[in-house]
């Protein structure tokens, strides 16, 4: 009988569960080949099954969009009081879908605790040079007119009223430059109410493209083919319960 009841109450045991969850951030990134604000950000990260259990490893998948500045820009402040930067003849932008994994080295527990993970990506990149628009006056008394900067015209720096800014022929002369990059992070989880979801990632990408962007015209520097970077993102989110058993 004593046996049998053993066997009763052993059977009667239930595999421990044990929480895990999935997240959806968005969020703003600065790098250091940006201004303030470099670009926005899309994530995810959800946990893998292996043996129908789900492991402290995620599939990690973002999206971003970023401004890429070169090195060497300056900002001046024109004849009209206005700045712009001069030799400047594209904007640069990347759009980099990415596609990693996600390390939980302490996993957060509680409203009170933060989690620290560990991110490894990497994806194609879109570069998008937009030409850089200026307001040129081809004489002093003339009214300035919104142009594509070119250095071969636009040769004295008294003419130029400043810059016409980014939405100034928002979809003419495109071009686009392919690419690919890499980045390794880690990332600071630090929700406290519920289901949401505030963190910072920071980390560093190194990118490489077909050919060398133009950014800054070529008769006053070249430019660079590949783009390191550090960078720090801030997200906001939810998450979503998932439960796997022991």
């Amino acid at each position: 009988m004593g046996h049998l009841s053993f066997s009763q109450r052993k059977s009667k045991e239930e595999p421990k569960e044990i929480e895990d969850t999935k997240t959806l951030g968005y969020g703003v990134t600065t790098n250091t080949n940006s201004g303030l604000l470099g670009g926005v950000v899309v994530r995810s990260s959800t946990p893998i099954k292996i043996n129908n259990k789900y492991k402290a490893v995620h599939r990690y998948l973002a999206i971003e969009a970023v401004n890429i500045k070169h090195p060497k820009e300056k900002s001046i402040i024109g004849a009209y009081g206005t700045r712009f930067v001069y030799g400047k003849t594209n904007y640069f932008f990347s759009v980099r879908p990415e596609y990693g994994r996600e390390w939980y080295f302490f996993p957060k527990t509680g409203e009170n605790s933060i989690g620290l993970s560990g991110i490894l990506a990497f994806g194609p990149s879109l570069g998008l040079e937009k030409p850089y628009y200026i307001k040129y006056a081809s004489k002093n008394s003339d009214t300035p007119q919104a142009v594509a900067y070119n250095p071969d015209i636009h040769t004295d720096i008294n003419n130029i009223a400043g810059s016409a800014g980014i939405l100034q022929g928002l979809f003419t002369g495109i071009k686009v430059n392919p690419g690919a990059h890499v980045k390794a992070a880690a990332n600071l989880d630090m929700s406290t109410f519920g289901d949401n979801v505030t963190g910072f990632e920071m980390g560093t990408t190194i990118e490489f493209f077909a050919r060398k962007p133009e950014i800054l015209a070529s008769k006053f520097t070249s430019n660079p083919q590949v783009f390191v970077s550090a960078y720090l993102t801030l997200y906001f989110g939810n998450k979503k319960l998932l439960k796997k058993k022991k």
